[in-house]
């Protein structure tokens, strides 16, 4: 087992999230605000960096978690999750007003939970945008795991990750709104997410507004805490914000796959 892995498996212990994290109350409505949305794993230690990075760079910063400690979670999947995201929303749009922006960034299993939202609950009118981190957009098999450890009490929702799971099918036979801003990262050297479970399923792309990008040497919990897709996180955003204009150079040296009428559905730029 590589030291990577092993180090990403150590963030699956269950934890608790700071409340104060998810204070409504602290948002300013004149900042442009970002929903984070963890997967199974959670550790204050990994959020606490990424967060403070978008609150330094300008932006409010609100979690949405996968608790432990409640128990519709765990018997209602990722529906149920999804439920508390757009209400977590409505909330926010309460706060800040209907033309403040609100972004979606969501690690993991979370990005199936956002678009879950955005695609079947309508999410995309009442948020700008979404990045997904590491998500298993296609399933992911190494879920089936998870019964086997403290995950079990999360047993819907581990099903809701795999393959053959009806979450999943379901998502990718939805389209996914041709209004809504997509950036998909995901990583080569991911173990528990390979790069076939992280691609993004060719239907789900509408136009240039779906964007995804193949990162190496990330593994899977350092999404939230290494620089680089961090860079390309927040250069996404401040394109969204207008502060910006998005061009290949952002990308590079990475490889960029975005929707163009290319016979594999993909084009690619070094």
């Amino acid at each position: 087992m590589s030291w990577k892995l092993l180090k990403d498996l150590i963030y699956f212990i269950p934890v608790g999230i700071p409340k104060k994290w998810t204070e409504i109350k602290e948002v300013d409505p004149q900042k442009p605000t970002v929903i984070l949305v963890s997967g199974f794993g959670a550790l204050p230690s990994s959020l606490r960096i990424i967060r403070k990075r978008l609150k330094k760079d300008g932006f409010n910063v609100v979690l949405q978690t996968l608790s432990f400690q409640e128990f519709f979670d765990s018997i209602s999947g990722f529906v149920w999750v999804s439920e508390k995201l757009a209400r977590l929303v409505d909330e926010l749009r309460e706060c800040v007003g209907s033309e403040q922006k609100i972004f979606v960034v969501a690690h993991s299993a979370g990005g199936l939970v956002a678009r879950y939202y955005i695609q079947s609950l309508k999410g995309y009118h009442h948020v700008n945008g979404l990045v997904t981190l590491a998500t298993p957009h296609r399933g992911v098999w190494v879920a089936s795991l998870g019964f086997l450890t403290h995950l079990v009490i999360k047993a819907k929702c581990l099903y809701d990750v795999l393959p053959v799971s009806s979450f999943v099918k379901n998502l990718n036979r939805a389209q996914f709104p041709s209004s809504m801003d997509l950036l998909s990262l995901y990583s080569t050297d991911d173990v528990l997410c390979p790069p076939k479970t992280a691609q993004l399923p060719p239907q789900i792309y509408l136009n240039d507004k779906v964007k995804q990008t193949q990162l190496e040497r990330i593994s899977h919990m350092e999404f939230l805490f290494k620089k680089q897709p961090y860079q390309l996180v927040r250069d996404w955003l401040n394109t969204q914000l207008g502060v910006r204009k998005l061009t290949d150079d952002v990308f590079s040296p990475i490889h960029s796959q975005h929707i163009a009428s290319h016979p594999s559905g993909f084009r690619k730029n070094k």
